[in-house]
């Protein structure tokens, strides 16, 4: 059996400190007898998931493979902004906080990511890729209230330089991140990229 492991984007020290401050600030709020049971996420831990994979037998053939990709493909500028639920806010599972990607780049570098996995034998989970920052999980409920209250959240962009492999490793509290290792985003021009000449 392999490790739980993942792909992500993890953003600048400040803006991981700007959501923990969301955590703190709405788990103070939360009701003790909230039949949602929201459980919010640990502090340090923001990412943005790129691929999933349920099991990695061979991690550093997994890195190996993103790093040769990656270094073709040049570094993007994002942002956080806003707030969502999955699967909607009146009946959300999953409150989340929103991605500002001003080049829409994120879908192709997604693709790029799960295909190098593919190749490695990773396996990566398929469907529809939603960039987000995952705040909590619940019981199916109302989370309208939180999202518009994070309408106007926002953060400044940074320079996303680098993707981050994280082993999920299970505790006696749930489950943690740690990082693997990480591969560059060393090329030039996402023109380039999307149209190769």
């Amino acid at each position: 059996m392999g490790s739980r492991m993942y792909l992500a984007l993890v953003p600048p020290a400040e803006v991981i400190e700007a959501v923990d401050d969301i955590i703190d600030e709405f788990s103070r709020r939360q009701h003790p007898h909230d039949p949602r049971k929201t459980r919010w996420a640990r502090h340090g831990g923001a990412h943005i998931t790129l691929a999933f994979m349920a099991s990695v037998r061979d991690p550093e053939a997994l890195l190996d493979a993103v790093s040769d990709e990656l270094a073709r493909v040049p570094p993007l500028t994002l942002g956080l902004s806003g707030a969502g639920a999955f699967p909607d806010p009146v009946s959300g599972r999953l409150l989340w906080l929103g991605v500002d990607d001003p080049r829409s780049v994120l879908p192709d570098l997604a693709r790029t990511i799960r295909s190098a996995a593919r190749d490695a034998g990773a396996h990566p989970e398929g469907g529809t890729f939603s960039p987000h920052v995952t705040l909590a999980r619940c019981h199916r409920g109302d989370l309208t209230g939180e999202v518009d209250a994070l309408s106007t959240f926002r953060t400044d962009t940074w320079l996303a330089r680098t993707v981050s492999l994280i082993e999920s490793v299970a505790d006696s509290t749930g489950f943690h991140a740690q990082v693997v290792g990480e591969a560059v985003l060393n090329g030039l021009d996402w023109d380039q990229i999307r149209s190769p000449k």
